[in-house]
């Protein structure tokens, strides 16, 4: 595993030490939130997110979040192909932004992006090798909104990829966000940084608190429970949702095709023994998301349901729990839900 003992050792200090003391942080670097005012994925807002979904109009949104950016933009992101956010990326450097951005190495697709950036003068970094991968999808611009998804920025999210994200502005969770980006930007270096201090935090973070943080939301649930994930591979994760219908509440789950995720036929056959309807998406999109809605508070984020991601990788996401737009959510379900085909 990449990087696990100085992974276990930057966690080791995240109770010690506080995020926002990194050397090479710009000098306007956010301080921390209050202790206190946000500390579990369920304590209110001070401004509401809004939830979006792809792939319709995706690539328009991603380039008017760029285009509109006014002083700074970080972006992390696990795989970057489409070669035309790069170019808005490049325009916003040339008209004087600065904007830094981490990608994975371990994918191939990113080097076309990279060359792109490195002639648009944009700093472009590949993510440290503590981390299995760095799988975390987000943005954060003028250092006060944050770009929380499941989408990479490949062709297929832009065009036939059902995907999640939110757009996020509370004054705490983008600190953290901004603060997550800047230990990984030193750890990119080569530089080792304390740990973002993560102790009181809404954000679900891998490898922090994501593997907890999702059980807890899924053991949470007592009326319903919709599941629509790329694949289900951890089994304490797997046991959860069968154990939720056994306690009666209404579960409901769709993976993607068994003959793109082979795995997703054993998914489908341990739920159908416990009275879990299973759904595929076959034709209808290729199903990336990783969407968990328990009692209509859903979990977005970059999170697969593997322990890898959980525990190894870089990841970002949350719970988006205020009413409209978890029903905004909740909806696109309900009709990829009535489209996608059974399992059995």
């Amino acid at each position: 595993m990449r990087g696990a003992v100085v992974l276990f050792a930057l966690l080791a200090v995240a109770c010690r030490q506080g995020g926002d003391a990194f050397e090479d942080a710009p000098a306007d670097s956010p301080p921390d939130g209050v202790d206190g005012t946000g500390c579990t994925p369920l304590t209110p807002r001070t401004v509401p997110v809004q939830a979006f979904i792809g792939p319709t109009g995706l690539q328009d949104r991603i380039a008017a979040a760029i285009d509109g950016a006014q002083h700074s933009l970080d972006l992390q992101m696990y795989l970057f192909s489409v070669k035309d956010l790069a170019q808005h990326l490049v325009a916003a450097r040339q008209r004087g932004l600065a904007i830094r951005v981490i990608l994975d190495p371990d994918e191939a697709a990113n080097k076309s992006i990279e060359t792109i950036l490195s002639n648009g003068g944009v700093q472009w970094k590949p993510s440290s090798s503590v981390y299995q991968y760095s799988h975390a999808k987000y943005l954060v611009i003028d250092r006060s909104t944050a770009i929380v998804m499941s989408m990479n920025f490949n062709p297929d999210a832009m065009t036939k990829e059902r995907n999640y994200g939110f757009v996020d502005q509370d004054p705490e969770d983008v600190t953290d966000v901004q603060n997550v980006f800047e230990m990984d930007w030193l750890l990119a270096q080569g530089k080792t940084p304390p740990a973002a201090d993560l102790t009181c935090t809404r954000m679900i973070i891998s490898p922090v608190n994501s593997f907890q943080r999702v059980l807890d939301h899924i053991n949470g649930a007592q009326h319903t429970l919709d599941v629509e994930v790329m694949y289900i591979a951890d089994a304490t994760i797997q046991n959860a949702i069968g154990t939720a219908a056994s306690r009666g509440v209404t579960v409901r789950v769709i993976v993607e095709d068994p003959n793109d995720t082979t795995q997703n036929a054993g998914v489908a056959a341990f739920m159908a023994a416990r009275g879990i309807p299973v759904k595929y998406a076959v034709q209808q999109f290729y199903l990336h998301a990783k969407l968990l809605v328990a009692d209509g508070v859903a979990f977005v984020g970059s999170e697969n349901m593997s322990t890898t991601s959980m525990t190894a990788n870089r990841e970002v996401g949350a719970l988006v729990f205020e009413p409209d737009q978890a029903a905004i959510i909740q909806q696109q379900f309900e009709a990829d839900w009535a489209i996608t085909t059974p399992a059995m």
